[in-house]
């Protein structure tokens, strides 16, 4: 799968931080798909813009889709839905985050 894909998070209904020894962090967010198909088991990074350079503030697993209060294995283009995001910097997100996917790393967890 080399399809791009982008989240833009709605709302944060829940954040649970990573405990010590380098434990991810678990977010619970509503987000809209602005461009391609969501995939469980896809890497997001949200970047972070540093000056004129950009670098990852998150890496995230996508590890969960609900839609319409049903468990499902993607969220299409224009759908919104809770999606369950586990990884560096989960604790981090804010509303109005955009999430990229890395094509790339999509199944490697």
């Amino acid at each position: 799968m080399s399809e791009k894909v982008t989240l833009s998070i709605l709302s944060i209904e829940s954040v649970v931080p990573g405990g010590s020894g380098g434990a991810d962090s678990t977010a619970v967010c509503v987000v809209r798909c602005i461009e391609g198909t969501a995939h469980l088991g896809m890497v997001f990074q949200r970047l972070a813009l540093q000056g004129r350079s950009q670098s990852a503030a998150a890496t995230l697993i996508l590890d969960g889709i609900e839609w319409y209060g049903k468990q499902v294995d993607q969220l299409d283009t224009v759908h919104s839905g809770k999606v369950t995001l586990t990884g560096a910097g989960a604790d981090g997100l804010a509303v109005w985050d955009v999430l990229n996917s890395v094509p790339e790393a999509y199944g490697t967890t």
